[in-house]
C-alpha cells in the first residue's frame, strides 16, 4: 500500500486508502481517519528528535546541568556517584584492566608448573591422610606422579614442563602461584571456590569486586565483561561471574 505524508494525505485516493482487503477498520483505514498512525519516513523523523533528546538529558545528567539549583543560585552538582565511577587506589596502578582465563578442566598442575617430587617417591602406594577421604565420585587410586619431565628455566629457576617449551622461554614474566588449595575436588565446587572464594553459589566473584572497589575509566561500557567458550560455558554458569548479593551492576556482562 502507497503511503502518503502529512502534506498529501488528502489527496490520496480513496481506492488506496485502504488496505488490499478493502477494510477501513481503526488499524487497517484511511491514514486521515487515523491522527496517530505515521508512515515510516515520519516515524524516522520524529522519533530522531525524540532519541536525540534522551541522549542530550543523559549527558546534561551526567555532568550535572539538570540538577536543581542550590540556595546560593549555583547550578547544582550530580546527585552521586554511579557504579562504576573511578574510585582511588591505595596504590598506583600499573595496570588498567586484566584478563582473566579460566581452563575449566584443564591440564593438572603436577603436570605444567608444580612438580611434586613426593610424587615419585610414593608412586603406586595408596593415598593416605588425616582422617577419612571423602571424595564424591568413585574411590581415589594410588599415587601416580607427572609423566612429563620438569627442568629450571630463567633467571628465576622455575621449574617449568617440558610441555611448555616456549612458555619456558618467558617463566621470568610469569608469577607463578603455589600456595593456592581447594576445598573441593568436585568442578562445580572447585570453580565457584576460584570465582568467589567459597564453594557455595550466591557470593560476589573476582571482576564484581574488583568493579565495586575500583569502579571503571568507562561509563559507557560494562566494566565486567565475559566471554565464554561457544561450545559452552564453565561448570557452575553464571554464579561463576555473579554480583552475589552485590547490586546487579557489578556482575558480569556476557
Amino acid at each position: 500500500m502507497k503511503r502518503y505524508g502529512p502534506l498529501d494525505r488528502d489527496c490520496a485516493p480513496e481506492s488506496e486508502s485502504r488496505t488490499r482487503n478493502g477494510s477501513t477498520g481503526d488499524l487497517s483505514g484511511p491514514l486521515e481517519k487515523r491522527p496517530w498512525a505515521r508512515s515510516r519516513r515520519e516515524f524516522l523523523f520524529e522519533a530522531g528528535g525524540g532519541l536525540s533528546g534522551l541522549a542530550l538529558a543523559y549527558l546534561l545528567g551526567r555532568d550535572g546541568l539538570l540538577a536543581a539549583q542550590d540556595h546560593s543560585g549555583c547550578a547544582g552538582k550530580p546527585s552521586g556517584p554511579t557504579p562504576y565511577s573511578p574510585k582511588p587506589s591505595h596504590f598506583a596502578a600499573r595496570a588498567t584492566s586484566v584478563i582473566s582465563l579460566f581452563m575449566s578442566g584443564g591440564v593438572s598442575h603436577v603436570d605444567t608448573f608444580d612438580p611434586k617430587p613426593a610424587l615419585d617417591r610414593y608412586a603406586g602406594q595408596p593415598l593416605t591422610g588425616r582422617g577419612e577421604i571423602i571424595v564424591r565420585q568413585g574411590h581415589p587410586g594410588p599415587l601416580m606422579p607427572s609423566p612429563f619431565r620438569f627442568e629450571r628455566h630463567g633467571r628465576s629457576g622455575l621449574e617449568v614442563s617440558e610441555i611448555f617449551p616456549r612458555i619456558a622461554e618467558k617463566i621470568d614474566e610469569l608469577a607463578v602461584i603455589r600456595s593456592v588449595f581447594g576445598k573441593s575436588n568436585d568442578h562445580v565446587q572447585a570453580s565457584y571456590e576460584l570465582a568467589t572464594g567459597v564453594i557455595r553459589m550466591g557470593f560476589p566473584s573476582l571482576g564484581s569486586w574488583v568493579t565495586y572497589g575500583l569502579g571503571s575509566e568507562n561509563q559507557n561500557l560494562p566494566a565486567f565483561v565475559v566471554i565464554y567458550d561457544a561450545r559452552g560455558g564453565p561448570f557452575g554458569g553464571p554464579a561463576n561471574w555473579s554480583a552475589g548479593f552485590m547490586p546487579a551492576a557489578y556482575q558480569g556482562t556476557v
